[in-house]
């Protein structure tokens, strides 16, 4: 397969190192404006210049740029390429979202969406013990995302308003968003509070949000850039168990998943709680590409990573929340 890659910043290159390790993937072109043409950065990926990136046709792409960026190449990057996938929001709101699928469908592209957080190891158990139906229904849903962001994070085109299209909300926050999702089947936004508590810009770096789940169930998320120890953590109530999500590796500890039982003094010969820790090791987003190339050969695959179809959700709730919250 030939690939092309556009960007090649820090998620950009995870995905070419990635790319490279795949014996599907023959050649990759990237294009950066950043990085000089012929640049060789694998054995697979070598830098091209504009033209020549986006004269030709290719088997996938992947879209790793600002958010701004990317809504402005994407229309372009359709015509060539029948599989793109394309890092988190997929448009900057509801209406660039909207046209970006359709523009894809006029030239009948698959559009994937890169939320890695679906392929950590505990999000990945907790999705199957959740999916089995044995512990019974959700009753209830707490979950924390925060990080402190760095030193002049203020100047980022994360935090710029244009280029970015929100704050916390969007990053980080719509990883949980899609993972309530992709969870739960769906998740209405019931109530929510924004504000500006530490960093100096124009966006929300704090979110306090409460959703309702299928079935009435509650769930709070909070979300913040401004948390000195980053924090993952998705607790979930059901039934017959309690399962504690923690950690996605790096600054976040590592991953892990406990599963809290039922009234335990009724069984006494069972374990309390039952410790699963995958470690601090984030194979992700390597996972995430793997199965985007797989299905770019296999339409019919069963897929755990996103698609175009998943966004318009996670922005709906978005745009109520900007317009109904204080």
């Amino acid at each position: 397969m030939k690939l092309l890659v556009v960007g090649s910043g820090l998620i950009g290159a995870q995905r070419i190192q990635a790319l490279t390790k795949l014996r599907a993937v023959s050649e990759v072109a990237v294009f950066d404006p950043k990085l000089s043409e012929g640049t060789r950065l694998s054995p697979k990926a070598t830098v091209v210049n504009e033209q020549a990136a986006f004269s030709k046709k290719y088997d996938a792409a992947i879209v790793a740029t600002p958010h701004d960026t990317a809504v402005e190449l994407l229309p372009k990057i359709f015509p060539l390429a029948p599989n793109v996938l394309v890092e988190k929001p997929l448009g900057r709101n509801g209406a660039e979202t909207e046209n970006l699928i359709v523009a894809a469908k006029k030239s009948g592209s698959r559009v994937f969406v890169g939320l890695n957080y679906r392929f950590l190891k505990n999000v990945q158990h907790l999705h199957k013990l959740l999916s089995s139906g044995e512990h019974g229904k959700v009753l209830s849903v707490d979950a924390v995302l925060s990080h402190g962001a760095q030193p002049g994070y203020e100047k980022s085109w994360k935090t710029d308003p244009v280029r970015c299209g929100g704050g916390v909300c969007i990053d980080p926050g719509i990883h949980l968003f899609d993972l309530f999702v992709w969870m739960f089947g769906s998740a209405e936004l019931t109530a929510g509070h924004l504000s500006r508590q530490f960093w100096q810009i124009q966006v929300e770096d704090h979110a306090s949000l409460v959703l309702t789940l299928p079935g009435g169930a509650p769930a709070s998320v909070n979300l913040s850039l401004s948390s000195w120890q980053s924090r993952m953590e998705i607790t979930v109530e059901t039934e017959k168990a309690q399962f504690l999500l923690r950690g996605r590796g790096k600054f976040y500890g590592p991953q892990r998943l406990t599963i809290v039982t039922k009234w335990p003094w009724l069984q006494p010969d069972q374990p309390r709680e039952t410790l699963f820790d995958y470690g601090m090791e984030d194979v992700s987003l390597q996972q995430e590409t793997e199965e985007f190339i797989n299905a770019c050969t296999n339409p019919t695959a069963a897929l755990t990573i996103a698609t175009a179809a998943d966004a318009p959700q996670i922005h709906a709730n978005r745009r109520r929340l900007l317009h109904e919250t204080t």
